[in-house]
């Protein structure tokens, strides 16, 4: 992975962890905009995963919050 997807990467988990309902086009591909997904675990605290899944491509990211 090339510093610039890294970096893009990086800019679309900051976004998409104040707003999960922004479009953010894939970070690898930049063809479509990336599903997301949240994932709530079963703890005292209140944690989820939120995945970010490109559809187009196959690239894969995931936020822990």
């Amino acid at each position: 992975m090339n510093t610039e997807v890294i970096e893009r990467w990086i800019e679309a988990g900051k976004n998409i962890a104040i707003n999960p309902s922004v479009n953010v086009l894939c970070p690898v591909c930049q063809k479509v905009f990336l599903q997301i997904l949240d994932i709530k675990f079963d703890t005292e605290t209140p944690q989820f995963e939120r995945h970010m899944i490109c559809n187009e491509c196959g690239a894969y990211n995931a936020l822990r919050l």
